[in-house]
Formats: C-alpha cells, sequence, structure tokens
C-alpha cells in the first residue's frame, strides 16, 4: 500500500473497512511481526489515506495498560491469536473481552481501554487511528476508581514508543 499526504478524518465505518483491508493483505503486515523482544513490537504502515495504521505483535502478558487516545478514533482486529481488550463499566469494574480474528473494535474518542495477550500463543494485530494519533492519556485503576495518570503527546514520529 502506498502512501499520499493527504489527511483527513475517517468515519468509524471507513476506520472499520480500512483494518479489514489491511488485516486481508498479509502482504502489507506480515513482514512487521516479531516476536524477539521483551515489549511488544510495533510498526507503522503507510496507508492512502493518510491515518496511522499500526501492526503490533504481542507475546504473552504484553499489554499497553489503560489508556484512550486523545480526539483520535481508534479500531483494531487480532489477525494471529486472541487479544483481550478491558474496558470500565459504569460500576467501575473492568470487563474483558477477547477478540480473534476476523472481529473489528472501535475505540471512541475518551473511552478508556487495555488491550493485551492473555493466552501462551502470540497474537498480532492491526491498529488505525484517525485522526492522527497524537496524545495518549494513560491511566491508573483502584477500588473500582479510575484516575488520570499522565498524558503523553507526540508529533506522530514517536507514537510507536506508546
Amino acid at each position: 500500500m502506498t502512501a499520499t499526504t493527504a489527511v483527513r478524518t475517517l468515519s468509524e465505518t471507513e476506520l472499520v473497512d480500512l483494518v479489514r483491508r489491511v488485516a486481508a493483505d498479509r502482504s502489507c503486515w506480515e513482514q512487521h511481526v516479531d516476536f524477539t523482544g521483551a515489549q511488544r513490537h510495533w510498526a507503522k504502515i503507510e496507508v492512502p489515506e493518510g491515518v496511522d495504521v499500526w501492526v503490533i505483535s504481542w507475546q504473552t502478558f504484553q499489554s499497553t495498560d489503560l489508556h484512550s487516545h486523545g480526539d483520535a478514533t481508534a479500531a483494531f482486529a487480532a489477525v494471529q491469536g486472541t487479544i483481550t481488550e478491558i474496558r470500565v463499566d459504569d460500576l467501575g469494574r473492568l470487563m474483558p473481552r477477547k477478540f480473534s480474528p476476523g472481529v473489528v473494535q472501535v475505540v471512541r474518542p475518551g473511552e478508556i481501554h487495555d488491550v493485551r495477550n492473555e493466552v501462551v500463543e502470540p497474537a498480532v494485530t492491526i491498529h488505525a487511528y484517525s485522526p492522527r494519533l497524537t496524545e495518549m492519556y494513560y491511566y491508573n485503576w483502584h477500588n473500582r476508581t479510575v484516575t488520570l495518570d499522565r498524558i503523553e503527546r507526540s508529533d506522530g514520529a514517536q507514537a510507536r514508543e506508546w
């Protein structure tokens, strides 16, 4: 896939379709899969839509921590293995949901979640963000209460460190 310089905000439907298209095209993400490090591995994939798309390789027990994506809408899907998304419900409980290949999950601006690999087999996911991901909010959870821990901002070049 070739990138263009045009940047626009995609609708949720367009973002989901983009994740499905990238997930279905192993040739655009397979070479980025890497399970050798102690941290999850991520690589940016250039797409014509001009939004952020990342392929992430997850070993067992790797996670993102509770976070939200600033003003970006996100969509993600497993393309290999099973991934767990954790969200906080209205009662302050951490609620897990497992995703196997074929299901795309949307995360709207301000929604707090964690993504993790809780199984022995490695996993691979595709994540897309629109508009481009420029800030991440990280949260602590204690006694059914979520509090903001920190905000990290980036011009996009450092987003891979999130």
